[in-house]
């Protein structure tokens, strides 16, 4: 199982850049040997005036990395691209898709030890040599990503992490000689494609063992999937089985956008105008509308594809305020909006962030809650650096699981729970946060659509199973790891990759051995498969309360023994 999702800044899965000039230089490379490539083919295509340019925009349109990962011994895939993010441009095409057959092939096996597709170019020529032998033998061609060298870095990691941990912890065996299929899907980009993309395919019984995600800079994504399962070599009864599986998701989700298209009303939710005024379900508590000439906005604090965070003041009051972006608005952001408004007014606690109000008169739609000074958990581990000691650590670990108790007491699932959406105030009290609705990610990056949290994401939910409170059991044990260790979770993986393992092969973080055993105890119980294992979060608080008390008695019997010591060293000092 390897998966490849390509992530190049905040806002969207993959934007196309030219900050790195060593990067536009090999992107320019490989379109100069594809556009060779297709040239010297047959393709009626390539001799239409102006396809130069058009592969050009192909090219330019899409992240870095697809110059830097796709083979270009396989041009044709590369015109198969573009003809799909073309025919999805036509929403009564969406989504566009084919499938193929293909051929993963064991390069690495005899001396490819490097996991980049371009850091030995000897070794990539003699892989290619292997390759054009194995095709002139009648073999699948291979697929249109550096599919070996990446499954080979991933096997490779595998048992390094099983040789230092004693035990197995992804059971990868990659199987290199069986015939996969690749299926590549166009259409346009939006918040959780990539799970109703991998939810269709394993409908129909096909497991991935590959994916490359790339975000188009005009809004088309093109997800790229490696998987196997299908009992035949035969494509086209495949074909015929996605058509309906997408036809079944389409039926059941008239009303949203991209893959989820009604046919018959296909700019529905791009063209609709918002209401005057959004209609937050009532329960007779007091109105929260904001008003606009009392809210002050200072420095951007963060920005995503959805919404802008800003620094500000309402009333003299520090705030923070989460923005929606108008051009972004559609029906399903309206609803999602309502909901966070409707959950917030009705929570109040020390560890959740507070709400303040909220704007609901479009465009200007805001929510405002109280401003965390000291920001995120996130931000602190991995961007300051910031360590915990363990008495801290279980500090900040008691804040969150109340936190969220409250929340599960009230019947309200976070979904998100991670350390972005933990936020720190000024006294170092620590607040769950962010319910879900903007995605406003910090500077870091880290809070995106949905592939950035699925390092976090239960089980279940990744597998679009039913679920409960549990499932933010499971990500609290995960951020409780991120916590002791400093590291992000599964660090070698990408976010896809990560998902996959932790569904497919039980993956899970590596608990430091000299953890305290009580808190190892507490995080094998949190991250276990079945929801019906893991504690509810009012036996954490009390777990998590007699581990204070241990570490606390520890240090007193530690400083008694000291002061002890003095004072012996002292009396014999005397009666010398």
């Amino acid at each position: 199982m390897v998966i490849e999702n390509d992530i190049e800044s905040c806002g969207s899965r993959a934007v196309q850049s030219h900050a790195n000039p060593r990067h536009h230089r090999q992107k320019l490379e490989v379109y100069n040997e594809v556009l060779r490539r297709i040239q010297d083919s047959d393709c009626e295509e390539a001799h239409v005036p102006g396809f130069d340019d058009q592969l050009w925009l192909h090219f330019n349109r899409l992240p870095a990395r697809y110059a830097l990962d796709v083979n270009v011994e396989r041009a044709e895939d590369v015109l198969a691209h573009k003809r799909l993010l073309e025919l999805a441009e036509n929403p009564a095409n969406r989504p566009a898709f084919q499938v193929r057959l293909v051929q993963v092939y064991p390069f690495g096996s005899a001396n490819h030890n490097d996991s980049s597709m371009h850091s030995n170019h000897s070794e990539k020529e003699d892989a290619q040599s292997s390759l054009n032998y194995s095709l002139k033998q009648g073999i699948h061609a291979p697929p249109t990503f550096g599919s070996s060298s990446n499954l080979e870095a991933l096997a490779l990691q595998a048992n390094k992490n099983n040789i230092e941990d004693g035990d197995n912890a992804m059971g990868v065996t990659p199987n290199f000689n069986r015939p996969m299929h690749e299926i590549t899907f166009s259409t346009i980009d939006k918040p959780k494609l990539l799970s109703q993309l991998t939810s269709i395919l394993g409908e129909i019984g096909l497991n991935i063992q590959e994916a490359h995600a790339f975000s188009t800079s005009d809004g088309f994504s093109l997800d790229v999937f490696v998987v196997e399962g299908w009992p035949n070599e035969e494509t086209e009864e495949l074909k015929g089985l996605l058509e309906k599986e997408i036809w079944k998701v389409k039926d059941q989700y008239l009303s949203n956008q991209g893959i989820l298209y009604s046919l018959n009303d296909q700019h529905q939710t791009r063209t609709e105008s918002p209401p005057h005024c959004i209609q937050i379900p009532s329960d007779g508590a007091d109105v929260w509308e904001i008003d606009t000439s009392q809210l002050k906005y200072e420095n951007k604090v963060g920005s995503g594809s959805f919404g802008d965070l800003f620094r500000g003041t309402y009333c003299s009051q520090e705030v923070a305020i989460k923005v929606l972006k108008p051009e972004r608005i559609n029906t399903d952001m309206l609803k999602e909006f309502a909901q966070e408004v409707y959950i917030m007014r009705k929570i109040r606690h020390k560890n959740v962030v507070q709400f303040i109000g909220a704007c609901t008169r479009p465009p200007n739609l805001c929510i405002v809650t109280e401003f965390m000074s000291r920001g995120s958990l996130y931000d602190f581990l991995h961007r300051q650096r910031g360590v915990f000691k363990l008495p801290s650590l279980i500090k900040v670990a008691i804040d969150v699981s109340k936190g969220m108790n409250y929340l599960h007491q009230n019947n309200i699932i976070h979904r998100d729970l991670k350390t972005a959406n933990l936020l720190m105030d000024e006294n170092e009290l620590v607040k769950v946060a962010d319910f879900g609705v903007a995605r406003v990610q910090t500077q870091s990056g880290v809070m995106t659509a949905e592939t950035g949290t699925y390092r976090w994401m239960a089980p279940e939910v990744i597998e679009h199973k039913p679920y409960d409170q549990k499932a933010d059991v499971f990500s609290f044990g995960i951020s409780l790891w991120e916590l002791l260790t400093g590291e992000l979770p599964y660090s070698y993986l990408t976010p896809l990759q990560a998902a996959v393992g932790v569904v497919q092969k039980g993956l899970r973080p590596t608990i430091p051995k000299h953890t305290h055993p009580r808190l190892s105890e507490l995080l094998e119980r949190c991250w276990q498969q079945d929801p019906k294992e893991r504690p509810a979060f009012s036996e954490i608080i009390e777990i998590l309360l007699q581990i204070a008390k241990e570490v606390n008695d520890e240090k007193l019997d530690r400083h008694k023994d000291k002061s002890s010591h003095g004072f012996l060293s002292s009396l014999m000092r005397g009666h010398h």
